[in-house]
């Protein structure tokens, strides 16, 4: 019986030949790739900040509950040193959003308000996160103020896909020409794929491609499309899916990775 969430390769034919043509194909695309670096880079500034701010506030409440045993209140000296800390994060999370926070120096090491002889003891590690809060973040961070948007990611973290789709559907009704209408369709089919439910993440990823062949996702959506194929045991789809991704966008971060999983799938 034929597969129910099989993609149309006749369809993904015609999609070729749609996007294929464009003279300035080669610099839409180092333009794009550009402008995801500098997103990506935001990005991990922005789960550092996170980290640390984590940290922070751990260390913050051992302070404060070794000096309740001890009967006393938190020295003053490393008091101030914490909210020193504290407001030296606030300033660069402000920077961050405004766009201008510079990179870090080579070799820069995270500020420690642990001072020489205390008997502070060294602060957990944060979490590491999954690959989804990763992307999350990423996405997140390039989104700017677009409340919907931003709430329909939020029940993509929460797993709640049905209310996401919802969600991200209706920031697509409200806001069909947004740039990041196709980010919004892209992340419905990254919760149902994230939530094991290859079928439906195949669909909606399809849609990626079907409805936005030229927008910025399309790369990641026929990425994650063959990972759904390869996760269902459809390794020929997949194939065939990564084998589009490599000629229609040889120029993307996707592409390579998408050469990689044709040489883990023997290709």
């Amino acid at each position: 019986m034929r597969r129910r969430f099989l993609l149309s390769f006749t369809a993904l034919g015609l999609l070729s030949a749609a996007i294929s043509g464009c003279a300035s194909r080669a610099e839409v695309e180092r333009l794009k790739k550009q402008q995801r670096e500098m997103r990506a880079m935001v990005a991990d500034q922005n789960v550092a900040i996170e980290g640390l701010r984590r940290r922070l506030d751990i260390l913050r409440q051992e302070l404060a509950e070794r000096s309740s045993a001890r009967g006393g209140p938190v020295p003053a000296q490393l008091q101030q040193r914490l909210n020193e800390l504290d407001g030296r994060l606030t300033a660069i999370e402000q920077r961050l959003a405004m766009g201008s926070l510079p990179a870090p120096p080579a070799g820069a090491s995270e500020p420690s308000p642990a001072q020489p002889g205390s008997a502070i003891q060294p602060v957990p590690t944060a979490r590491p996160q999954s690959p989804l809060e990763v992307a999350l973040a990423r996405e997140e961070a390039s989104a700017g103020s677009t409340p919907d948007f931003r709430e329909g990611l939020n029940l993509v973290r929460q797993g709640q896909c049905a209310q996401a789709a919802a969600r991200l559907k209706e920031f697509v009704r409200k806001n069909p020409k947004s740039d990041l209408a196709d980010n919004a369709q892209y992340w419905i089919g990254a919760c149902y794929f994230y939530q094991r439910d290859y079928g439906l993440a195949a669909r909606e990823l399809s849609d990626v491609m079907m409805r936005y062949p030229k927008g910025d996702k399309a790369p990641a959506a026929l990425l994650l499309l063959a990972d759904s194929f390869a996760a269902s045991g459809e390794t020929t789809d997949a194939k065939l899916v990564l084998r589009k991704l490599t000629t229609e966008y040889p120029r993307t971060e996707e592409a390579e990775q998408a050469k990689q999983k044709l040489r883990e799938l023997g290709d």
